[in-house]
């Protein structure tokens, strides 16, 4: 019986001293895992109070708060709690993830508590989902190293949304190539895979050159944006206005790609649409040429002023300004208003104009402005290379204006000569009949009376 009773107390014994301690030696990080259990169930607990967000979602600042309590029998000395980020966590600058929180007493000490506060980083490219969160915790017992791990779920809350940010073009001119970019806004927590983009114009007045309407993007951060480009072309007839530009964004909605099946693919996999719309204003602004016509005896230039561009212009105004080479003279106006010209009309425009030097080309500058069919005011400015040359009337002139008078008063002796000549001339007609009639009278006499 004292036999029975001795080896059941050894056996007892044994057992008591097999059982592992609450914390384990630190030998390696393998084997303080496996203790994570036992050390929480026999003395020591860790907990999260709170986390702020809560949710977090990608791209914020994780600020988590532990409660460390020692319950057992014995004091814990040297206690640190300690993070080491893993994905998607990740530490930040200037926040240490290494907190020495001192010793712990033991159970109903005033000091076997502390709440410890750490700060992270959650990344940019995270899906929406749970994540574990690992807190190492170290201390000293009875001169040896101990520690423990303990996993904290954070919940990680992340949406897809994009915009369309900006249209670089406001305006278009009719037959004129025209690079039209698009900027595509990722605004929301997860990143844009797989978008497409497509757009279309009202009645196809605004069609792309050389490629198709849509574009693909493989990927868009969060917070980036991504510009795609056309080179788009508009007939140079259409009717100026604002046309509509319907746009669609879709891509994979990262959110709903969660279902895998065993053979390791996803299954249900979903696409969010985006449409949305902009005006583009197809019309506006023109072109002109001015060319050098002729230079009249008394100095005023005579310039033609063309509309070459594809819309017409209203209250067409064309003007000199002041310059080096050239000023307005004789008091004249240096502007002419030239009135409405439709595309491919031409008109002139004079002006009194003094070189500042002769027998040169010298430039001169004209500003057209005019109300374009948008309603807006344009103005544009033009540079024309000019000979300048002197004018003197020539003795030729002299003579030709000296020949002029001459001829004008030999004309009028000419008339005065006829004038005379035909009063002469009836003068003597009528002396003939007179003639002629006393004639015929002694005649009629002389045949009545023969004795006469």
């Amino acid at each position: 019986m004292g036999f029975k009773l001795t080896g059941f107390i050894c056996l007892l014994l044994l057992f008591f001293f097999c059982v592992p301690p609450a914390l384990a030696e630190d030998t390696s990080e393998d084997e303080s895992t496996s203790n994570i259990s036992s050390g929480l169930d026999e003395g020591l607990t860790l907990d999260l109070l709170n986390q702020d967000p809560d949710p977090v979602e990608p791209g914020d600042v994780l600020e988590i708060r532990l409660s460390i309590q020692n319950t057992g029998y014995e004091d814990l000395e040297n206690c640190v709690l300690e993070i080491k980020p893993e994905y998607p966590f990740k530490a930040l600058a200037g926040e240490t993830l290494v907190k020495d929180i001192g010793t712990l007493g033991k159970r109903y000490a005033d000091n076997r508590q502390k709440v410890v506060k750490f700060k992270l980083g959650i990344e940019n490219n995270v899906n929406e989902g749970t994540y574990p969160l690992k807190v190492y915790v170290y201390a000293t017992k009875d001169d040896s190293r101990l520690t423990l791990t303990k996993d904290f779920d954070i919940e990680i809350d992340s949406e897809s949304n994009a915009e369309i940010e900006y249209i670089s073009v406001e305006k278009m001119v009719p037959g004129q190539k025209t690079n039209l970019v698009f900027g595509i806004k990722n605004v929301g927590n997860s990143p844009l895979k797989n978008a497409m983009f497509s757009w279309d114009c009202t009645n196809d007045v605004i069609l792309p050159v050389g490629a198709s309407n849509v574009k693909h993007i493989n990927l868009i951060d969060i917070g980036d944006t991504e510009n795609v480009s056309f080179q788009v072309l508009t007939n140079v007839n259409t009717k100026p206005g604002l046309y509509k530009l319907d746009m669609v964004l879709t891509y994979d909605d990262v959110e709903e790609l969660q279902t895998i099946t065993e053979a390791g693919t996803v299954e249900n996999q979903k696409r969010k649409e985006i449409t949305s719309k902009a005006g583009v204003y197809v019309g506006g602004t023109t072109d002109f040429d001015i060319a050098f016509m002729e230079r009249s005896p008394t100095g005023a230039y005579t310039f033609t002023v063309s509309n070459i561009g594809n819309n017409a212009a209203n209250s067409v105004k064309i003007s000199v300004p002041s310059q080096a080479n050239w000023t307005v003279t004789g008091g004249s106006s240096n502007s002419v208003v030239l009135g409405n010209l439709q595309k491919g009309d031409n008109t002139i425009a004079d002006f009194d104009l003094k070189p500042v030097a002769m027998n040169k080309e010298l430039p001169i500058k004209f500003e057209i402005s005019y109300t374009s069919n948008d309603g807006i005011r344009q103005t544009l400015e033009k540079e024309l290379p000019l000979y300048s040359s002197s004018f003197t009337p020539s003795a030729e002139s002299d003579e030709s204006e000296g020949g002029n008078s001459s001829s004008l008063m030999y004309i009028g002796l000419l008339i005065l000569v006829c004038v005379a000549g035909a009063v002469i001339y009836k003068k003597r007609q009528k002396k003939i009949q007179m003639k002629n009639a006393q004639e015929d009278e002694l005649n009629k006499i002389k045949f009545d009376d023969p004795d006469k």
